[in-house]
C-alpha cells in the first residue's frame, strides 16, 4: 500500500483512506519542504529513500511544487493525461517539455499564459475559470524560474489502515447503495447532485462552480455506487479541512452527504458554514459528527475526494469517505 493517508475515527471506530498525496522532493542530505530543489535532486519518500515517482493524481511523487500539484489535480488533469489530443501534463518533466504551439516557451509558462488568456482561457469553455489563487500559484512558480517542488504530504507509513477494520476493497467489492436513495435527475444543478462522483473532474469538462473542495461522506457505505446518496443531518456532519499554514474551513454534508467548498472568482473560497481563500497546499480533513471525529493522519493536494474516494477505492484508499 503505497501514500495511504487515513481518517482514523475516534474512540476506536472504523477507519477510511483518503489518497492522492504523494511523496517528497529532497536534494540529497537536505530536507526541504517545498522550497524548491534543483532539477536533478533525488525524490525522497518519509523513509528518506528514493521514492516512486508517477502522475499528479496516482499518490506518487511528480516533482511539481505543492500549490501548482494542487491545481494540476482540481482543474487540468481530467484533460490532461495524455489522451483525446490534449497534451499531458501530469508530473514537472511534463510541464518542462517545450510548447509545441511556441518551442521558446515550455509548457510551464504556456500553462500560464492559457490560465491568464481572456480568448482562449484554459481551462476551455464550458469549465468552470480558474481564481486569483489558481493563476497565482502559476505565477509564483514560474517567476521563481519553475523550480522542483518539495516534500508536500507526510503519508503514514505501510499498512496505515487497520485491515481487520476494513480492509482494501480490491476487485472483490461489492457496490451496494447503502441509504437506498439514489440521485435520479441527471446533470440539473443542484448541491444534492451526483454523490459520490468525483466533483472537480466532472466541473472541469461539463461546467459548474469552481470547487476547491468537494466529496460525499457515507455511513456504512464503503462501496456504495455513484448517486447513492451519502449521511445526513441529523444530526449535522461537517467537514473540517486545513491547510498547510493551519488555515481552516468548514463544509456543512448536506442530505445527500455532499459537501464542498467554492472558490469565488477573485476573491475568498466560501463554502455552506465558512469561507477560506489563500488556502495553500497540502490539506487536511477530519469529519466531525456531534462528538465524534475521524481525521487524516497524512495529508493531500487534491480537494477532489471522490476521485480516489470511488467505490473499490484508488490510489490506496479502500472505497467512499466514512462519517465516524
Amino acid at each position: 500500500m503505497r501514500n495511504v493517508l487515513v481518517f482514523a475515527a475516534a474512540g476506536g471506530a472504523l477507519a477510511a483512506a483518503i489518497a492522492c498525496g504523494k511523496g517528497g522532493i529532497e536534494q540529497v542530505g537536505e530536507i526541504d519542504l517545498d522550497g524548491g530543489a534543483p532539477d536533478d535532486s533525488v525524490i525522497l519518500g518519509p523513509d528518506n529513500k528514493p521514492a516512486p515517482t508517477g502522475p499528479a493524481g496516482s499518490g506518487l511523487a511528480t516533482g511539481l511544487p505543492c500549490d501548482v500539484q494542487a491545481v494540476v489535480e482540481n482543474r487540468c488533469k481530467t484533460c490532461h493525461e495524455g489522451n483525446a489530443g490534449a497534451p499531458r501534463l501530469l508530473d514537472y518533466a511534463d510541464f518542462m517539455a517545450p510548447s509545441k504551439a511556441d518551442p521558446t516557451k515550455n509548457m510551464a509558462l504556456m500553462s500560464l499564459v492559457r490560465l491568464k488568456s481572456t480568448t482562449s482561457p484554459m481551462p476551455p469553455p464550458p469549465a468552470a475559470l480558474p481564481n486569483a489563487d489558481e493563476i497565482g500559484a502559476f505565477e509564483e512558480w514560474v517567476a521563481a524560474g519553475t523550480p522542483k517542488g518539495g516534500l508536500c504530504t507526510d503519508p503514514p507509513p505501510d499498512g496505515g489502515v487497520d485491515a481487520g477494520d476494513i480492509g482494501d476493497a480490491g476487485p472483490d467489492a461489492t457496490p451496494g447503495c447503502a441509504s437506498g436513495a439514489k440521485w435520479t435527475q441527471g446533470n440539473q444543478k443542484s448541491p444534492l447532485m451526483h454523490p459520490g462522483v468525483a466533483c472537480n473532474a466532472c466541473h472541469g469538462k461539463l461546467g459548474g462552480p469552481n470547487l476547491a473542495f468537494a466529496g460525499t461522506v457515507y455511513r456504512g457505505g464503503l462501496h456504495d455506487v455513484d448517486d447513492c446518496n451519502g449521511t445526513g443531518p441529523p444530526p449535522p456532519v461537517t467537514v473540517v479541512i486545513t491547510d498547510k499554514m493551519g488555515k481552516t474551513v468548514n463544509a456543512k454534508v448536506n442530505e445527500a452527504g455532499n459537501f464542498y467548498v467554492e472558490a469565488e472568482q477573485g476573491g475568498p473560497a466560501k463554502g455552506p458554514g465558512g469561507g477560506g481563500g489563500g488556502f495553500k497546499a497540502p490539506f487536511r480533513a477530519k469529519i466531525v459528527d456531534g462528538t465524534k471525529v475521524r481525521a487524516m493522519t497524512g495529508s493531500v493536494t487534491s480537494g477532489d475526494c471522490n476521485s480516489c474516494h470511488t467505490p473499490a477505492g484508488k490510489n490506496g484508499a479502500p472505497g467512499r469517505i466514512l462519517a465516524p
